[in-house]
């Protein structure tokens, strides 16, 4: 995903929901870097696997 595809709602950068993430397919610990910690969100990319998956809520994965 090219992150100058990403449309950031504001909303999302109030209230950061510093969370942990685990993709359920590997159970893997999931950080989320770059432009992806500033913002919450429910779609992340696994860097064990690579697959998309998505979160039960919106959060930031640390």
């Amino acid at each position: 995903m090219d992150m100058e595809e990403i449309e950031i709602n504001p909303e999302d950068t109030i209230d950061l929901n510093h969370k942990i993430v685990i993709h359920k397919k590997c159970g893997k610990k999931h950080i989320d870097a770059d432009k992806f910690k500033t913002f919450n969100h429910r779609k992340h990319l696994c860097y064990y696997c690579n697959e998309f998956f998505y979160d039960d809520e919106r959060g930031i994965g640390v």
